[in-house]
């Protein structure tokens, strides 16, 4: 009997990505791979594409759909499901995953007459939970990796075959995906590859199960020289041929692996995803003494190594406090959209569109660190808001928005949403124009990561040549100088309305280095907050700790009036010093936006009119801030009561892709700051204005 080689293939690009981005990954990788495969009839295989990419090739590129819908009606391909924006099913709302994979499962149905019976699982991010949901959908098996089972107890030589497992008496096929090819193909040549198929069989294996990511095929690096050119795919398709004439190797689809073998038996995973992703879920620090505990023990490729684990995915919640908060928003929404007195299906799509995956984590892909991605997530829940908001009123609520224990302030209108976060410096973490779709707080903080030590002891000089195409977890990657430089990390969350008291002998370097010789404990610490009428209080007994002295107390005030449906904030500070000494210091308050024109390259930064270049740190003089977006017209000012010195940089943060170390920017810190000559039971009292308005004509 030939050993069955269940061949599944993972296509997906996120929400927001460039449209040159996907065309350019469509022409090298994914269309080259079905053209050539579509070549040798008898190669049948799984294909997953998500929603996104599916929709995207429909409308911009029907030579790949068309093409996909044709090697479905002959039989050769076989649609795999999932969510329709690739979300990670077990941590979105019951009721939106149950959505997500019936859009998928119908747009599939309605596409190519076809209705899938598997289930691509995002990130392979399983949780015994799901099991009851995707039976009732219809859905009759899904894929893992191995090491899902491995952690469980099972000993490798025994996953080669699929397992049955259960929840409230439903039952459902899970397909363990062997992890040596998952790394083998395509990187492997096709004789070592055979030799290890053939190893599967003599043990008695009864499949052999790959399915990965198509970007294997041409996009990762090296590979388009390494499959097409050199002819690796050339040379496997041949060989497929070859086995399956022979009759030792026949290429076969996850559902007539499912129809024609028995299941090995009963298995209970649990909460588990991928080695790699376990990893990069951990705090960065823990990453690097589970390094550690792996070197020192020396389990890395032997059976034991199953034992030692990172993380949980859900704790990247944890790990980016920007990634908890959109997920929570995105809750919010989420229960808005599902209130019968407010249902619109065009907020659902547009919610359901803000649960891609992408923008929520941060691995080997830039993730989270990409701006662009977690704009298009933002833009997608905001949509969502308008539209479910459009006949509401205003509202001020107290609400644990992000689930640790502390409430925020949240106002909505139909036009805009802020939060205010009295645990965390009375900061506004949330500035949302909902008219343009834009949160002008969405902005990364400056953090270590693991890799960043890799790129501190990295041999300036290069390494090693590899030999063989690499996976691209094992890729060579050389920082340049001007990531080293940029290595610098901050000390608080990047948001805005954030009070500082600092040394006068600090300038720019210091603010953009972070460290600026904070003298207050005002700008990441509690305030009390209270609401009169439409004034919103936050104040904080607190005080300045210059350099070798006691502690100089010191009352804060910051009086909030929100005008104009949430479009304008008139922000006043009153400053009660009680120390007996006197303090000379600078007094900022630091502000960091996301404007439109770095969404979309349409607009500028003007101080007092006149434009400047916001793509390196720069100290000027000025009253007036205005960040123009020319796509929409709408503009953002800081208005400032006289002029005033004013420092800004762009925050740019050190982060790994698939091509190796990147700079990016995350935003604008601007801070403009007063000279404060403080005696005792003098009063200060200072302001500015914040506006978001429409550009007049």
């Amino acid at each position: 009997m030939p050993l069955p080689l269940v061949f599944g293939v993972h296509n997906h690009q996120p929400l927001g990505n460039f449209p040159h981005v996907i065309e350019r990954l469509t022409r090298e990788s994914y269309l080259p791979f079905l053209e050539a495969v579509k070549k040798e009839p008898r190669f049948r295989f799984s294909l997953h594409v998500s929603g996104i990419l599916l929709k995207w090739w429909e409308d911009h590129f029907p030579r790949a759909f068309d093409l996909l819908g044709e090697m479905v009606s002959r039989g050769q391909i076989e649609p795999v499901a999932g969510g329709f924006f690739e979300p990670i099913l077990a941590v979105i709302p019951r009721e939106d995953r149950k959505e997500q994979v019936l859009r998928h499962k119908d747009y599939l149905r309605r596409s190519f007459g076809v209705t899938p019976e598997g289930l691509w699982l995002t990130e392979r991010v399983w949780e015994q939970a799901l099991v009851e949901d995707l039976v009732d959908l219809g859905i009759k098996y899904v894929v893992v990796d191995d090491r899902h089972f491995l952690v469980s107890g099972f000993e490798k030589q025994a996953l080669h075959g699929y397992y049955l497992t259960e929840a409230e008496g439903k039952r459902l096929a899970v397909f363990p995906i062997d992890e040596t090819l998952r790394y083998a193909i395509p990187f492997w040549p096709v004789e070592r590859l055979e030799r290890y198929l053939r190893d599967v069989a003599l043990r008695g294996g009864r499949l052999a199960i790959y399915f990965d990511d198509g970007e294997k095929f041409g996009a990762w690096p090296g590979t388009r020289k390494w499959v097409y050119e050199e002819g690796w795919l050339e040379s496997f398709l041949r060989a497929s041929a070859q086995w399956q004439e022979e009759g030792r190797v026949e290429i076969i689809t996850f559902s007539e692996a499912l129809k024609r073998t028995e299941a090995l038996g009963l298995a209970y995973l649990p909460t588990a995803s991928y080695k790699e992703m376990e990893e990069w879920a951990l705090p960065a620090k823990r990453i690097l003494e589970l390094k550690e505990l792996t070197r020192r023990l020396r389990v890395e490729g032997t059976h034991f190594e199953a034992f030692i684990r990172g993380g949980h995915w859900r704790n990247f919640f944890v790990k980016y406090p920007e990634s908890n908060y959109l997920h929570k928003r995105m809750y919010r929404v989420s229960a808005l959209s599902r209130d019968p007195q407010l249902f619109d299906q065009e907020a659902r799509l547009a919610l359901l569109a803000s649960q891609c995956n992408d923008a929520y984590w941060h691995g080997i892909f830039g993730g989270l660190y990409l701006p662009h991605l977690r704009q298009a997530v933002w833009e997608s829940l905001l949509e969502a808001e308008q539209k479910l908001r459009a006949r509401g009123k205003e509202e001020i609520e107290l609400v644990d928005l992000d689930y640790d224990g502390r409430e925020e302030v949240v106002y909505t209108s139909p036009e805009a949403v802020l939060v205010f976060k009295p645990s965390y410096g009375g900061q506004l973490v949330e500035w949302s124009s909902l008219g343009n779709r834009h949160n002008y707080g969405n902005v990364l903080t400056r953090r270590f990561e693991a890799y960043h030590e890799d790129i501190l002891h990295l041999d300036q000089e290069g390494g090693h040549a590899e030999e063989e195409v690499s996976s691209i977890h094992h890729l060579q990657k050389r920082p340049s100088a001007e990531v080293v430089r940029a290595l610098v990390y901050d000390w608080y969350e990047r948001h805005s309305l954030m009070e500082h008291f600092f040394d006068p002998q600090r300038g720019l370097e210091d603010f953009v280095a972070c460290d600026f010789g904070e003298w207050g404990d005002f700008a990441n610490q509690p305030y009390h907050f209270h609401r009169s009428g439409e004034e919103l209080l936050f104040f904080r007994d607190g005080g300045l700790y210059p350099p070798g002295s006691e502690r100089r107390p010191l009352l804060l005030r910051k009086f909030i009036r929100l005008r104009r449906k949430g479009r304008t904030l008139v922000v006043r500070y009153e400053l009660e010093y009680r120390a007996q000494v006197e303090t000379r210091c600078f007094f900022g308050v630091e502000m960091n936006f996301y404007p439109p024109f770095m969404a979309h390259g349409q607009g500028r930064l003007l101080v007092n009119g006149r434009a400047v270049d916001p793509s390196a740190p720069f100290e000027t003089q000025g009253n007036r801030l205005t960040f123009t977006d020319d796509k929409t017209g709408e503009r953002l000012l800081v208005k400032l009561p006289e002029t005033l010195r004013i420092f800004c940089f762009p925050v740019r943060t050190v982060n790994q892709s698939e091509k190796g170390y990147e700079l990016t920017t995350q935003g604008l810190a601007v801070m403009p700051f007063w000279p404060l000559d403080l005696r005792q039971g003098k009063k200060v009292e200072l302001s500015l204005e914040l506006e978001i308005s429409k550009k007049r004509s």
